[in-house]
C-alpha cells in the first residue's frame, strides 16, 4: 500500500506544480488553448457608437442632415480653392507666354505692316515693317506682338499671315485665336 500512496503523491505534485511533468523532455511549457488565437481582437468601448434611446427619430434625421450639409460645404470650399489655384496657374502660364523675348514682341500688331511674302521651295517667309521703317523677317513659329502671338501660317495665295494669340477661356484653359495681317492692295514697282 505504501507504493500506491507514493505514486499518488508524485502524480498529485506533478499536477499541482505547473510546468512540471513526470517525464523530463525537451518541451517544458504548457500548450495554451488554440481557439484564443482565432478570436478577433477586442475593440475598446466607444459610447458614441451606441445610439441614444431617448433621441427622437426626427432629431436624429436633423443631425444627419446638418452633418451632410457641413460635408457638402467643405467639398464646395475645397472645389473653389482648387479652381482658384488652377486659375492662378493658368494666368501665370499666359503671362509667361506673353513675356517679350524679341523686339517683335514689344510691338502691337497694329504697329506692323505686312510688306512682302516670299516662297522658296516648300517654305514661305514674310516681311513686316514697323512705324519707324525697320523691317523684320517672319517664318512659321516666329513670336510676334504684345499678346504672345506666334506665326502659324503664311498664305501666299491669300496674301496674308495668320498669327495665333493665346487667351484664357473661362479663366482656366489657354486657347489660341487666329489674327490675320493682310498685305495691302497697292503694289510697289
Amino acid at each position: 500500500m505504501p507504493k500506491i500512496v507514493s505514486r499518488f503523491l508524485v502524480v498529485a505534485v506533478c499536477l499541482a506544480v505547473p510546468g512540471s511533468s513526470v517525464e523530463a523532455g525537451p518541451y517544458t511549457s504548457p500548450v495554451g488553448p488554440v481557439y484564443k488565437e482565432m478570436r478577433p481582437a477586442k475593440t475598446p468601448f466607444d459610447p458614441d457608437r451606441i445610439p441614444d434611446p431617448f433621441l427622437s427619430y426626427l432629431a436624429k434625421e436633423g443631425q444627419q442632415a446638418s452633418l451632410k450639409a457641413e460635408e457638402e460645404e467643405k467639398k464646395r470650399q475645397r472645389a473653389e480653392e482648387r479652381l482658384k489655384q488652377e486659375r492662378q496657374a493658368a494666368e501665370e502660364r499666359l503671362k509667361k507666354l506673353r513675356e517679350p523675348k524679341t523686339e517683335l514682341q514689344k510691338m502691337r500688331l497694329s504697329q506692323l505692316t505686312l510688306t512682302a511674302i516670299i516662297q522658296g521651295g516648300d517654305k514661305a517667309w514674310a516681311m513686316v515693317r514697323d512705324e519707324r521703317g525697320n523691317g523684320f523677317v517672319l517664318k512659321k513659329g516666329t513670336y510676334i506682338g504684345t499678346n504672345g502671338g506666334v506665326v502659324s501660317r503664311i498664305l501666299i495665295d491669300e496674301k496674308k499671315v495668320v498669327i495665333k494669340e493665346p487667351y484664357l477661356e473661362n479663366g482656366l484653359h489657354i486657347r489660341y485665336k487666329p489674327v490675320e495681317i493682310e498685305l495691302p492692295d497697292r503694289s510697289y514697282e
